[in-house]
């Protein structure tokens, strides 16, 4: 069995803002996202702008002992997708279901380049 790396990216900076990318595949039309790491077999799938803006459908905010307390949400796309990460909410204030949120930029721990809503 054949085996690829897909070549495409999970966001991108364009003249939006971050724009979060999932990927469609041809043959069937189905949206993932993330992306596949890799495709199996002869699959092609083709990068698809999400967009930069959702709108949260739930959300949790964690509090890590002595930690700084952070948000993790789900966030529904028009394209039906619903995606997982973190809100970036400004300080005293609480999200809400329902509320749009957009994509930014964001860097993990270990300085890996992220998305945050």
């Amino acid at each position: 069995m054949e085996i690829t790396k897909y070549p495409g990216t999970h966001f991108r900076n364009d003249a939006d803002g971050m724009t979060l990318l999932a990927a469609r595949y041809r043959g069937t039309g189905e949206l993932r996202f993330p992306p596949p790491e890799f495709l199996q077999a002869g699959e092609v799938a083709e990068p698809v702008s999400m967009g930069a803006v959702g709108s949260i459908y739930t959300f949790t905010t964690v509090h890590p002992g002595k930690a700084p307390a952070y948000s993790l949400g789900m966030v529904d796309f028009d394209n039906g997708l619903r995606v997982f990460g973190r809100l970036a909410w400004p300080e005293g204030t609480q999200p809400a279901a329902g509320d749009a949120v957009r994509t930014v930029a964001a860097t993990l721990p270990d300085g890996t380049p992220d998305f945050a809503f």
